[in-house]
């Protein structure tokens, strides 16, 4: 019986320290006690809070030069810049990215809602923006003329990331890398397509209906690169 007494003690001890700190947190006209001191009063810094502990006076600190956020290395120069090994603008697609009808499809799609308004759905260059309100100061390029013919997918995928400017204005926060090389692929559809139906020298706005049939569209063939 002594020792059963003598564990119930300490036990009933316990349980009347935790009931008291239970109560923690309910308002009193008293001093708050603070069991453990370190962890109520710890010596940090909330953000953008000022310290006097460096001499900008700001307690965040700006990551170290070259410091690179995970998942964001963009070691691979093909997918993210468009370029091979060599540096050059390159006329492949990146390994992670396979050639098929859906990757056609998601080209049609992502370029008649990026590019069509200005280069229409053709590729001609007589889209509906330039119709309108006195059109552009330059126009937009037709996508088959001879110049852009030999250039790669790099190139257009180059274009769509950074621009033309001061004709194109770059289109990297609006499209996604792989919609980016898709919309590439497509143009060389396009480019395909249209190789004999002298929409080079096309000056009539186009429809909808000249574009090819991503179910059937031809792919992309391999081109030299060609200077812009």
């Amino acid at each position: 019986m002594r020792r059963n007494k003598a564990t119930i003690t300490p036990l009933a001890l316990v349980v009347l320290a935790g009931s008291l700190t239970g109560c923690w947190g309910n308002r009193s006209e008293e001093p708050p006690v603070h069991i453990i001191w370190n962890m109520d009063f710890q010596a940090r810094w909330d953000a953008q809070e000022k310290t006097d502990m460096f001499e900008d006076g700001r307690i965040m600190r700006a990551p170290v030069e070259g410091t690179v956020a995970r998942g964001f290395l963009k070691e691979d120069d093909l997918l993210w810049r468009g370029r091979g090994f060599d540096g050059r603008l390159a006329d492949e697609l990146p390994a992670s990215i396979e050639l098929d009808a859906e990757l056609l499809e998601r080209g049609r799609e992502r370029y008649d809602i990026y590019c069509s308004p200005c280069h229409d759905h053709s590729g001609r260059g007589q889209g509906p923006t330039t119709l309108r309100g006195g059109g552009f100061k330059v126009a937009p390029a037709n996508l088959h003329q001879e110049r852009l013919l030999p250039m790669p997918l790099g190139y257009f995928y180059e274009i769509i990331t950074e621009g033309k400017m001061p004709n194109m204005l770059p289109y990297a926060a609006q499209i996604p890398v792989e919609d980016r090389w898709a919309i590439a692929v497509w143009v060389r559809a396009l480019q395909i397509y249209g190789k004999d139906k002298d929409w080079a020298g096309a000056v009539v706005a186009a429809d909808a209906s000249d574009a090819p049939d991503p179910s059937g569209a031809v792919a992309p063939a391999a081109n030299k690169e060609g200077s812009r």
